[in-house]
């Protein structure tokens, strides 16, 4: 018993010495752990939330333009409508038949250009006879004058009377002046004659033939034979409103004014003249007046009769404050832009248009040149809101919009 007893103790000691030790190995793994979670799992929640925290106002995309000072025209535009310079009714001028048509149908001629030959026979034969009738009367007139040289002879002898005398000087002078009347019959059936060979009077084109070979035509006919237009040069008609009519006296005086005629849905350009008339009075019915330009139409792009969209300019504005039109917004006080100020932030500023066009508003009052404006995106704005370009090639996330090029000049 004692032995066994002195045998154990040993052991137990050995037992305590390796609880101590696996209690110090847990105690530091557990002092470990607790280090790792402070200064990593710790860190990174720490950084994780301060990526989650709250950050300032996000700038919003927007479309930014300067405001630009540029030359502007100030055009007027409306319809008009295309004119000839003259037109005219090619008519027969003697009782005749159509012998020939020398042109066709929509033919363009030139002055002197042969366009209708009719049946010369009767006429000629008049002409014969009047020449016929001359030559009867110079003879008599001839006889006449002889016969008033001898008596004028008799009758200084006393041979035959006086009366005698006069009668024949009497009978010379009235065939003297049948011989005139047979030259102005002559003449006369020569310009009768004439008008079977009908010329065009000027350059332009033809349009329906009304009479054919063969066709009897008459001096008081209503129906023209052909209706010859002038093409070249060719007017446009259209009325502008009375309050621009200084404006264009005054620049016809100094200067032209420049007009161009397009037609609606072509491809070509518009055809450019000048203005070249205004009416002598305004329509008190409609407030405006009738003016006409006019155009060289070597083209003969501009057709009698035809509607064109005219655009006339009254005058250059050399230094004009522009904006494109969309960056004009319309509110309970008017007109207002979106200005940008250095800051990035917008304000509102209240501003007058003189005049929009093309794609373009000039401003009068509100903005000054190099301030920035905002030309889209202006939906989502407010005062104050922080603004940056936008940087997706020009299109605004809440609208779409293109970028704007700010219009023609």
């Amino acid at each position: 018993m004692v032995r066994s007893g002195r045998t154990g103790q040993p052991h137990r000691e050995f037992d305590v010495t390796k609880r101590i030790a696996l209690f110090a190995l847990l105690l530091a793994a557990l002092i470990g752990g607790g280090y790792w979670y402070t200064h990593r799992a710790g860190g990174a929640d720490a950084q994780t939330a301060k990526a989650a925290a709250p950050a300032g106002p996000r700038a919003l995309p927007v479309v930014i333009q300067t405001v630009e000072t540029r030359a502007v025209p100030e055009r007027l535009g409306t319809i008009g409508s295309v004119q000839p310079v003259a037109a005219i009714a090619i008519k027969a001028r003697v009782d005749s038949v159509v012998e020939t048509v020398h042109f066709t149908e929509g033919q363009e001629v030139k002055a002197g250009d042969l366009l209708f030959t009719l049946d010369s026979r009767a006429l000629e034969a008049q002409l014969r006879q009047a020449q016929a009738n001359l030559e009867r009367d110079r003879a008599n007139l001839d006889k006449a004058r002889g016969d008033v040289k001898r008596y004028e002879q008799l009758v200084r002898s006393n041979t035959v009377a006086r009366q005698q005398y006069d009668a024949a000087v009497a009978a010379a002078d009235a065939l003297e002046a049948t011989v005139k009347a047979g030259q102005a019959a002559i003449e006369a059936a020569k310009v009768s004659l004439s008008f079977t060979r009908i010329a065009a009077p000027m350059d332009g084109r033809t349009g329906a033939v009304n009479a054919k070979p063969g066709t009897m035509v008459r001096g008081a006919d209503a129906t023209p034979l052909v209706t010859l237009t002038q093409l070249r040069p060719i007017t446009v008609a259209f009325n502008v409103p009375e309050r621009h009519l200084p404006t264009i006296r005054a620049a016809m005086e100094t200067s032209t004014l420049a007009v161009t005629a397009g037609i609606p849905g072509a491809a070509v350009p518009p055809a450019e003249g000048v203005l070249s008339f205004v009416d002598s009075q305004v329509d008190q019915q409609t407030g405006t007046i009738l003016v006409k330009g006019q155009f060289v139409n070597a083209d003969t792009r501009l057709w009698p009769g035809q509607f064109v969209d005219v655009v006339l300019t009254l005058r250059v504005e050399p230094q004009a404050l522009t904006l494109p039109q969309e960056a004009v917004q319309t509110g309970q006080q008017g007109r207002f832009v979106y200005v940008v100020k250095p800051d990035d932030t917008v304000e509102i500023r209240n501003v007058t248009v003189a005049r929009s066009q093309e794609g373009l508003a000039v401003i009068a009052d509100g903005v000054q040149a190099g301030e920035r404006v905002v030309v889209d995106g202006q939906s989502r704005l407010y005062p104050g809101a922080k603004v940056a370009a936008a940087k997706n090639g020009g299109k605004d996330g809440a609208n779409g919009k293109a970028p704007l090029t700010g219009g023609a000049s």
